[in-house]
């Protein structure tokens, strides 16, 4: 069975981990600074509960369109655009929107979550048999690590250039990841599983 070691040394698999953490993170990031920016561009207390809910409504809704709706092959084919649509949004940011747009902005970047779904059959078919149980163990302890440095990063930012700003950045983190993407499913063939 490979070691963990292995799997990352394996570039279609190290990419697609890659790919899977590191939208996640960023959009982690802007998360953690949505109290911050509420109360900094002076909304009320309860608005922030309802903003703290906008992200992960998006993402339910998200996975019900793209999960129910789509087939699989029209799946694979939005991540890029889902990825592109979580970072759209935060950009926005940068401009200090209030309160209604705000909303709006960060229930259209949850939905871009529904990105991971495209992703599942290209990651499975990537791994080797008798090493799937370890490969999913290390996406989700990956996911949870970069998850947790998110908004540790892009919360250091915002003293530089203020919560708006430092949001902008992970919508612009997300959206680099996208292009990234694109190029390497572009000039990349289908994986192989690793050996």
């Amino acid at each position: 069975m490979p070691s963990t070691g292995a799997l990352l040394r394996h570039r279609s698999i190290r990419r697609l981990l890659f790919a899977q953490w590191l939208p996640s993170m960023f959009a982690a990031g802007a998360e953690g600074l949505i109290v911050a920016y509420a109360g900094s561009h002076g909304f009320p207390s309860g608005s922030y509960a309802v903003l703290m809910a906008c992200l992960p409504v998006g993402m339910l809704l998200g996975d019900l369109v793209v999960g129910r709706w789509l087939r699989p092959t029209a799946r694979e084919r939005m991540v890029v655009p889902l990825i592109a649509l979580m970072g759209l949004p935060l950009i926005v940011f940068a401009g200090n929107p209030g309160r209604p747009l705000s909303a709006g902005l960060l229930l259209l970047a949850g939905c871009g979550f529904a990105y991971g779904l495209g992703l599942q059959r290209e990651f499975l078919a990537a791994l080797p048999e008798q090493s799937q149980g370890q490969a999913f163990g290390l996406l989700g302890s990956g996911n949870m690590t970069l998850q947790g440095l998110g908004p540790v990063c892009v919360g250091a930012s915002a003293a530089v250039c203020g919560t708006g700003g430092s949001m902008a950045l992970a919508g612009l983190g997300a959206l680099l990841t996208a292009a990234w993407m694109l190029n390497w499913r572009r000039t990349t063939p289908a994986p192989t599983p690793a050996s």
